[in-house]
């Protein structure tokens, strides 16, 4: 299967929906991770026709406030997991959730659907979940059916890089990310991860510690993330970020 130019495989259907909102409009992709703190890239951020934010949102979210001049103010689209740990932990501003225009999970359901459709039915917000098979094969979860991304990468991608591969199925103009340092492109160290040092022993952090498993190889997304910029009609839709041009800017040579 051509994972570089179907990048979520030739099967994937996307949402209509979502696609609306997006389609023809600037993006703004916008991780916590703490790279992009000082640089004051806030107002660059917010000028964006959609801003769509990654994880635990370092702005808006439980009014939390001070950090706009560097990671804006908007947040259109939150792109979470939604897991037991991430509901519970957005559970805490509901009303938050609630305003956003719209839901995207791009991460494996497997077993806690059923939760997270009830979760989302009242939460009354559009929603699209990249189907678990696109993503992660898991017999007991999928009746079987490969795993597209698992199977290819030899890991199981992070949520905020399956999302990169998703939007580019959708009619975007462009897509600018920033935040985003692939964990510290691979460093895991709590300093360069994508949860602020302030924040580590505050929030669900504490209780769950880093993203960092197994599961999970940074170094297997950065090459594949590499692999899709060298594909033009990606790279047409794609503007990095200071940080990320340092490590991705050659194939924009």
């Amino acid at each position: 299967m051509d994972l570089i130019n179907n990048t979520l495989g030739d099967d994937y259907v996307r949402d209509e929906i979502l696609n609306g909102i997006i389609k023809n409009k600037a993006v703004a992709y916008v991780g916590p991770a703490p790279n992009i703190q000082g640089m004051s890239m806030g107002n660059h951020i917010d000028s964006h026709d959609i801003v769509m934010r990654v994880g635990d949102p370092p702005v808006g979210f439980m009014g939390q406030t001070g950090k706009e001049i560097d990671y804006g103010s908007r947040t259109d689209i939150l792109v979470h997991s939604y897991n037991s740990h991430d509901r519970h932990h957005l559970g805490q501003d509901l009303e938050w959730v609630k305003e956003r225009k719209y839901l995207l999970q791009p991460m494996v359901r497997s077993s806690e659907t059923p939760l997270q459709e009830t979760w989302f039915n009242d939460l009354g917000v559009p929603v699209h979940n990249i189907p678990d098979h696109h993503i992660k094969s898991d017999e007991h979860w999928n009746q079987g059916k490969p795993g597209y991304l698992y199977d290819y990468l030899g890991s199981l991608p992070n949520t905020g890089f399956v999302g990169i591969l998703a939007l580019l199925n959708y009619d975007i103009k462009h897509l600018y990310i920033t935040g985003i340092s692939f964990y510290n492109m691979g460093g895991w160290d709590k300093g360069g991860n994508c949860y602020f040092d302030e924040w580590y022993d505050q929030l669900k952090n504490k209780s769950y510690g880093l993203n960092e498993s197994s599961l999970h190889k940074p170094e297997n997304d950065i090459k594949h993330f590499r692999d899709i910029l060298s594909v033009k009609k990606h790279r047409d839709k794609i503007v990095l970020d200071e940080y990320l041009m340092k490590y991705f800017g050659d194939l924009y040579e």
